[in-house]
């Protein structure tokens, strides 16, 4: 059976439309551009800044690094080096250079997605006012997604080898990635014409994402030592915060003590791998899969950032390329009234108790629980609708 999507659509573009794309796209740097260039107005003017708190640890962390030392200096900094790197232009040449770099790998997120599906998904990514509003606050995830978004298109294309080199890479950069493993495994598998190809293609992969992973890991163990490992690493395996978040866990890690804390984090790895390994299973088109798999990963995480949806996101406009033909606009218009109410309930909620001190913590939790049960709808509409296409198109192959 055919698993992939068509991995060239762009080859197939009309000239009209090539002209269109590059207009638009022209358009969306532009956007950008504009709302980098507000972020400092807003931040001079407002008590709510603009600009994420994860940039300044950027900078901050560079600032050690110009001087010679570690970017782990900064007590804040959890992330692969490569991004304190990447932000020494915020000194050698504006302050804004790691902004204008994150929506630089935004934007090339969305001509990966038109280079899967076409103009509409990247669209949908490009113009998503979510994705707009996190890569010119100075959050670094675009450059993780277009390293996932990379492995996607060259697992698709069955360039194994350099699907493991993106693996390895975004691996390094972010750990999560590491839970498509699975569904990369099961799709070679399932995609290849025997047992001894299918593991001459991830013997082949693997290596190269052990290669990857660990060049970079090796080099900066070498100049970093376990200080690296412990706040890239490490750190993220035995996080517990008891600050207000998205996740339902955050009310939890405030009240009870270690050892029950132990619990609810054992807890939440075993659903959070056990919706990995049911959607890797469940869900063989890996468009689709990764958007599944991610969107129950981030939903059960111990910790919820607004940055984290974009993990999932960046897969939606190709799980909404397989699903809209079948399913009809006012579905997608409930899941989108869904998605979005619960958390413009909790953002509110959050500001009155942040800046406003009221003692609302139980009324934000309550939230917070509204958001996952939402997202668990949300899920099971969406993988109900991808079942019924599925066996739509399995009915249509029979009778043809």
């Amino acid at each position: 059976r055919n698993y992939t999507l068509q991995t060239s659509a762009s080859k197939n573009w009309s000239p009209m439309w090539r002209l269109f794309w590059r207009h638009q796209l022209a358009i969306c740097c532009a956007v950008r551009i504009g709302l980098i260039a507000y972020s400092y107005a807003h931040d001079a003017l407002f008590e709510v800044k603009y600009t994420d708190i994860d940039y300044l640890v950027f900078n901050n962390a560079s600032r050690h690094m110009l001087q010679g030392g570690s970017p782990y200096l900064e007590s804040e900094y959890r992330y692969t080096p490569l991004i304190a790197l990447v932000t020494l232009g915020n000194f050698l040449l504006h302050s804004g250079f790691g902004k204008f770099v994150f929506a630089a790998a935004d934007v090339a997120c969305g001509c990966l997605l038109a280079g899967l599906t076409g103009w509409p998904a990247a669209a949908a990514w490009l113009w998503n006012p979510i994705v707009l509003g996190v890569s010119s606050r100075g959050s670094a995830e675009p450059l993780i997604l277009l390293c996932v978004l990379a492995c996607l298109r060259c697992l698709l294309a069955g360039r194994f080898a350099a699907c493991g080199l993106a693996l390895g890479l975004s691996v390094h950069a972010k750990l999560y990635p590491v839970i498509y493993c699975p569904a990369i495994c099961l799709h070679v598998w399932r995609t290849s014409a025997s047992a001894s190809q299918a593991v001459s293609r991830l013997i082949r992969l693997a290596i190269c994402a052990a290669l990857s992973f660990g060049a970079p890991l090796a080099l900066f163990y070498h100049l970093y030592g376990n200080e690296f490992v412990s706040q890239a690493y490490l750190y993220h395996f035995g996080r517990l915060d008891p600050q207000h978040n998205f996740s339902v866990y955050f009310l939890p890690m405030r009240l009870l003590g270690p050892r029950i804390l132990r619990a609810v984090s054992g807890l939440a790895f075993g659903l959070q791998a056990g919706s990995v390994l049911l959607f890797s299973w469940a869900v063989p088109h890996q468009d689709a899969c990764w958007f599944f798999v991610t969107f129950g990963f981030v939903s059960l995480n111990k910790v919820i950032t607004s940055q984290y949806f974009l993990w999932y996101l960046v897969f939606l406009p190709l799980l909404l390329y397989r699903l809209v033909p079948s399913s009809g606009r006012w579905l997608l218009c409930q899941l989108a009234i869904a998605w979005l109410l619960p958390q413009a309930v909790w953002l509110g909620l959050a500001y009155l108790l942040e800046f406003r001190r009221l003692p609302i913590v139980e009324l934000v939790w309550l939230a917070s629980l509204f958001v996952l049960l939402s997202n668990a709808w949300i899920a099971w509409r969406l993988f109900d609708a991808y079942r019924r296409r599925m066996q739509g198109d399995s009915e249509a192959k029979r009778r043809d």
